[in-house]
């Protein structure tokens, strides 16, 4: 039968010597032991290849059949190579249907047919300019913004639903509108005090005077000063005759 092991012919004869040579030209192994191969060393000798450890591969190397850990499929070394696989014992199924096209979902592709402008590019290089080019919606420009503590740089809020400015500062007094602010939003003044521009055009404080005192002008300020006494002038005429 075809790719049996059979006996070598003897010729006419086979002495003693030929049935137990062991120099590679008989039919028993030396030390053979289970898991061990059958292969050709030779065009006329038949070798024994140890069993190699769990987890090798039997590859040719230079026309012999060896074991190894780190096979090589054409040009790439399967053992170093720059990709994560399974453990070979780690189980699972491979079905691929179609080798062009689109892989259904359903077969483990994205059902995809083709990438949106821009977002080859952001895989490519994920950065913030790429994503928003590859948005159709955006609006914007810069860096992207996540939700702890964010800086933003001049942006145009809009009509805010709801907005807290405790820790606000330089709020534009030109966005205030006319007599928005309350007397009870303005800062507390000890009873009697006077509200006034002063000489720098902004408004001040003018702390009440002592009792029966007046508010004066000198054509500049204003302040509180005793009253002028009063000069009363009587001239009498009396007519004798």
């Amino acid at each position: 039968m075809a790719n049996e092991l059979t006996h070598k012919d003897p010729g006419a004869e086979l002495t003693q010597a030929e049935f137990i040579a062991s120099d590679g030209t008989g039919h028993v192994f030396a030390s053979q032991a289970t898991g061990d191969i059958l292969y050709a060393s030779s065009t006329t000798v038949l070798t024994r290849l140890g069993k190699g450890a769990d987890g090798t591969v039997l590859e040719l190397a230079s026309g012999l059949p060896a074991w190894t850990a780190s096979p090589t499929i054409g040009s790439t070394n399967w053992g170093n190579a720059g990709h994560a696989h399974a453990a070979p014992n780690s189980g699972g199924t491979i079905a691929i249907t179609a080798t062009t096209g689109t892989l259904a979902v359903a077969n483990g592709g994205t059902g995809i047919t083709s990438l949106a402008t821009g977002v080859a590019t952001f895989l490519g290089t994920s950065s913030s300019a790429n994503l928003r080019a590859a948005l159709t919606d955006e609006t914007g420009t810069g860096g992207a913004v996540f939700a702890a503590s964010p800086t933003l740089t001049t942006p145009a809020l809009g009509t805010p639903s709801a907005l807290v400015l405790t820790n606000a500062t330089e709020l534009p007094t030109a966005a205030i509108d006319n007599n928005a602010v309350t007397l009870a939003k303005m800062a507390g003044i000890t009873r009697g005090s006077f509200i006034y521009g002063d000489a720098s055009g902004d408004p001040a404080a003018l702390a009440k005077g002592g009792a029966a005192t007046v508010l004066t002008s000198d054509g500049t300020d204003i302040a509180w000063a005793a009253p002028a006494a009063a000069g009363v002038g009587l001239g009498l005429v009396i007519a004798l005759s």
